[in-house]
């Protein structure tokens, strides 16, 4: 993955927040960050909670590093300057791909649910496509490059209805999963893609988007959920509590029983609201993200 100009920019972005260039941890305080889902919100006060369990289980102060791009937490991970990551799918494996030491610790999931969730294909309401192959030629709004179900998996499946994602289509990249879909919405484009949440609850129970102003057309294949993980430079007793927070305690549940929320329905361990904890993971788990890489032959998943 080449390192493009926003990529850059955002690292003298993490550099003027404070962090090292020879590593993020310094002394007390640990550096966390998060690949942007929307682009419109306080990612601070998305993580709060998760940031008061963090820093209770090790005695860290914890500095929420915000970002706006998900290459700026790709390189921020590579070069050091970030100590904990919340990524997308994608966004791990090409930070691993590109010589990031990190290790995974957990990923999302929903009380009771699965482990994996879905990329959306969504047009207007009125619009007369009816499934994918009906975006070729179309204004159709994806992500990021580095989001696994608003771009790597979308171009999958665009792929597999004969249509190019670079040449078949006139492609948009929207910042973010609400972006992608609100743009939807409005006009903007044609068709979009986003994570399915996004679609089915969370703009909507923010009241940005009305039940049924945009249909989905395309679901993608399963996919692992989002993961976080540290460093392996860090020290072994501070990985160690980091692992046990994020396997034992990132629960709305436990989160409530250690006092930091008053209930489990104002309690956020992420930003998406419908998260209920965190389950183990290892590198492993990503594999169906590679898999979809090569039958791609994305060359962002390849090493720099």
């Amino acid at each position: 993955m080449k390192r493009t100009l926003t990529a850059l920019a955002m690292l003298g972005t993490l550099a003027a927040a404070g962090c090292s260039s020879a590593s993020g941890s310094t002394g007390d305080t640990l550096r966390f960050a998060a690949v942007p889902v929307e682009q419109n919100i306080d990612p601070t006060a998305e993580y709060k909670d998760i940031i008061a369990l963090i820093e209770k289980n090790t005695g860290m102060k914890v500095e929420f590093v915000r970002s706006t791009d998900y290459n700026a937490v790709i390189e921020g991970m590579v070069s050091g300057k970030i100590d904990l990551a919340e990524f997308g799918p994608l966004s791990y494996v090409l930070a691993k791909s590109n010589g990031a030491k990190i290790i995974p610790i957990a990923s999302m999931v929903e009380k009771g649910g699965q482990p994996t969730y879905q990329s959306f294909g969504v047009v207007p309401a009125n619009s007369e496509i009816t499934g994918i192959d009906g975006f070729k030629g179309a204004k159709v709004c994806f992500v990021d490059p580095g989001s696994t179900s608003g771009y790597l998996f979308p171009s999958q499946g665009l792929m597999g209805a004969g249509i190019d994602p670079k040449t078949g289509i006139d492609a948009v990249m929207a910042g973010g999963h609400d972006n992608s879909v609100l743009s939807v919405a409005a006009g903007k484009c044609e068709a979009g893609f986003a994570e399915n949440a996004m679609v089915e609850h969370i703009l909507i129970d923010k009241g940005k988007l009305r039940p049924g102003q945009v249909k989905v057309v395309w679901k993608s294949a399963p996919i692992p959920m989002s993961p976080v993980a540290m460093r392996d430079e860090l020290p072994a007793d501070l990985k160690a509590k980091l692992t046990r927070t994020f396997t034992q305690d990132a629960t709305k549940d436990r989160l409530v029983q250690l006092g930091i929320c008053k209930d489990a329905a104002s309690c956020r361990v992420t930003a998406d609201p419908s998260i209920w904890g965190f389950q183990p993971v290892t590198d492993a788990t990503f594999n169906p993200v590679r898999q979809v890489c090569a039958a791609t032959r994305n060359e962002k998943c390849s090493k720099a």
